[in-house]
């Protein structure tokens, strides 16, 4: 059963950042091609572990201000 533990600190502001998504790598198929197999394969390894820390970042910031990081921020 969860229970609630009321928070008496407020997280300093560079924790309470939300996290930065970089643009990533080009769509290009020739470059694509180019890149050993294994390679990619690291890559992508990498991409979706960013990805998974990068939004329990964001949960956790919601979680202690609400709405901040809601959406990711697309341009």
């Amino acid at each position: 059963m969860p229970v609630a533990v009321p928070v008496k600190d407020t997280p300093p502001a560079e924790l309470l950042t939300c996290a930065e998504r970089p643009e990533g790598l080009p769509e290009d198929p020739q470059l694509v091609a180019q890149m050993p197999t294994r390679l990619r394969a690291g890559v992508i390894r990498l991409a979706r572990a960013f990805a998974a820390v990068a939004g329990r970042l964001d949960r956790l910031i919601d979680w202690n201000a609400p709405g901040t990081c809601t959406a990711p921020k697309k341009d």
